[in-house]
């Protein structure tokens, strides 16, 4: 583990992260963990999103199987 120094930047609070760590993106999102501080790179769209949440999800709809759906009932024409 290395440590950092916590510094001002205007009105905000900083850190240099160091190369190692350093992210491969322009943004990061940033939110509270228990008493961690945790940043991780932004999903740069929806299919990084689900990505994401799949691989948080994990085992969790394996055995999850979609209803049966039956058959569409007509519609209405609205031009009557």
């Amino acid at each position: 583990m290395q440590t950092v120094k916590v510094f001002k930047l205007g009105k905000a609070q900083a850190v240099r992260i160091p190369v190692r760590y350093q992210f491969d993106s322009d943004e990061v999102e940033v939110f509270q963990r228990g008493g961690e501080l945790v940043l991780r790179p932004k999903p740069a769209n929806a299919a990084d999103l689900f990505a994401r949440a799949r691989a948080i999800a994990g085992d969790c709809f394996k055995d999850f199987t979609r209803p049966e759906q039956g058959e569409a009932r007509p519609v209405p024409s609205l031009d009557a």
